[in-house]
């Protein structure tokens, strides 16, 4: 099985099993929940967890320039990886019996915690593949 993560908006795909929506906030997108649904005859997560998002405090500090991305990242690291690492693990566990997709708002991945985390679920099961969008 596969964890993958891609952006909210992305089209789904049969192959994306569980969609998790990681972000604390997802207000953003109500406007666009019943048009994602109607277009795609889907929800556009089957559940969110909202412990995995950044506090707003550090999502802020990053997007206004306060902070680096390497300093995002080992903030991130301490306050979110690090404190839920048996969740992580989890997801990870279950990830290996059936698809997984993590889902945020950013449209690439590159400076996207949603990369942050399936790199973790890496760490507790090595042999998970993982696919970044």
């Amino acid at each position: 099985m596969v964890l993958k993560t891609k952006c909210m908006n992305a089209e789904p795909s049969v192959n994306d099993g569980l969609r998790i929506c990681v972000m604390r906030d997802s207000r953003i997108y109500n406007r666009h929940l019943a048009l994602f649904q109607e277009k795609f005859k889907r929800p556009m997560y089957d559940m969110q967890l909202k412990s995995l998002a950044p506090p707003t405090w550090l999502k802020d500090d990053y997007q206004n320039g306060r902070i680096s991305w390497k300093e995002y990242v080992k903030n991130f690291n301490l306050v979110v990886l690090d404190d839920k690492f048996d969740l992580i693990q989890a997801i990870a566990f279950a990830a290996k019996y059936s698809d997984i997709t993590l889902l945020c708002s950013e449209k690439t991945p590159e400076q996207c915690h949603r990369r942050l985390l399936a790199e973790d679920c890496k760490k507790y099961e090595p042999n998970l593949e993982v696919i970044i969008e």
